[in-house]
């Protein structure tokens, strides 16, 4: 008989447990500044031509993508990041491999629709459980930047794990479908922002006095809930929500499964796009599991992982060793800006979408 608790939500419920404090685990790992992307590496100029004249017109629909069009300083960033990809996963040839990954992105950005990311009032439709059941967005970009203007993105596991959160309802469960797709929006438009981003993901525990302020109503319900939930014990799509998906990703499991293949796509479509990731108030048992969630992504990505106990902000993230001025960054994250407010700062994340979208909305964009 399936428990109560969904796949997602026992693993990561069981994998965060109590968040320990720096006193009793310590990391001793510190931050290291990423390759600069407006150094060019070595073949830049080759994989950029055969890029522009060999893999781009073959995808004429593509014009319509603007993290791939018209041609210019995106486009250098595009090239130079997946040049660096190769080269760090010790091809022999990264130039043809680097070409042959683009014409593989280009295809999935045609098939997946990623200009839609990039119109207003996608991210609502996204994060909502009335368009998107399902989605448990969790993490995005609320609008802090670093000292050099990237955005940070800003996570709160708790809110998609924790099932024994007040309130929690079948309609709160992970759909792997939904929610990738509204984690690829958050990817994207962060690559589209900026040469590299951030990511500050809360591990503690649930908000349980914010949320109450609002009556244990999640924002995500805000405009209303459909309740698709039985389509992840039945391996079948959803009746509604924002498409396309990728097929297999409508019958897979919940659980490890879909973290596993949000790191797959996330290091395969937008390689290099991460300057640190910065993992906040870490279990005892987290740590013994991230041993084996970080081999599944690249030794440079790997490389970016970082612990972060509570009080060992300012050996990480925080000023004056790390990019963040404290008076910015969320007092639930250790330092003295305005509150996450429970679930809150997503509603800020979509209103900062919304303002920064570069193409029109387009009506009957859920797909039912």
């Amino acid at each position: 008989q399936r428990s109560r608790i969904p796949g997602m939500h026992s693993w990561f419920s069981s994998l965060l447990g109590p968040a320990e404090s720096s006193s009793t685990l310590r990391d001793s790992a510190s931050p290291e500044d990423d390759p600069d992307l407006s150094a060019f590496p070595l073949g830049h100029a080759e994989v950029k031509r055969r890029w522009l004249e060999d893999v781009l017109p073959k995808f004429p629909d593509l014009k319509a993508d603007p993290l791939l069009w018209p041609p210019g300083e995106l486009t250098d960033r595009l090239v130079a990041s997946f040049l660096r990809a190769e080269m760090n996963e010790n091809s022999s040839a990264p130039v043809d491999t680097a070409v042959t990954r683009l014409e593989e992105v280009a295809a999935f950005r045609r098939d997946y629709r990623c200009a839609d990311f990039h119109r207003a009032g996608a991210a609502r439709q996204l994060f909502m459980h009335k368009t998107n059941p399902g989605a448990a967005m969790y993490f995005a970009d609320c609008g802090l930047r670093d000292a050099t203007g990237r955005p940070v993105l800003v996570g709160r596991v708790s809110l998609m794990s924790d099932a024994h959160a007040p309130g929690f309802k079948p309609s709160d469960q992970l759909i792997p479908c939904t929610h990738l797709r509204a984690g690829m929006f958050v990817i994207e438009r962060a690559c589209y922002a900026a040469a590299g981003s951030s990511y500050i993901l809360d591990l503690g525990n649930f908000p349980t006095d914010d949320l109450a302020r609002y009556n244990n109503e999640r924002f995500w319900d805000a405009d209303g809930t459909v309740d698709c939930s039985d389509c992840i014990r039945k391996r079948q799509p959803p009746s509604v929500a924002v498409g396309p998906h990728l097929p297999y990703h409508e019958t897979m499991p919940d659980g490890l499964p879909v973290l596993k293949e949000a790191l797959r796509m996330a290091t395969t479509y937008y390689p290099e796009s991460l300057h640190k990731v910065y993992f906040y108030r870490p279990s005892i048992l987290f740590r013994a599991i991230f041993k084996i969630f970080s081999m599944w992504v690249p030794q440079a990505t790997r490389d970016k992982f970082v612990l972060v106990h509570e009080g060992d902000e300012h050996n990480h993230f925080l000023a004056p060793r790390g990019d963040l001025d404290p008076a910015v960054v969320p007092v639930e994250l250790g330092g003295k800006g305005p509150s996450l407010d429970g679930d809150r700062f997503l509603q800020r994340a979509v209103e900062l979408y919304d303002k920064l979208a570069v193409l029109p909305a387009v009506a009957g964009n859920a797909t039912a």
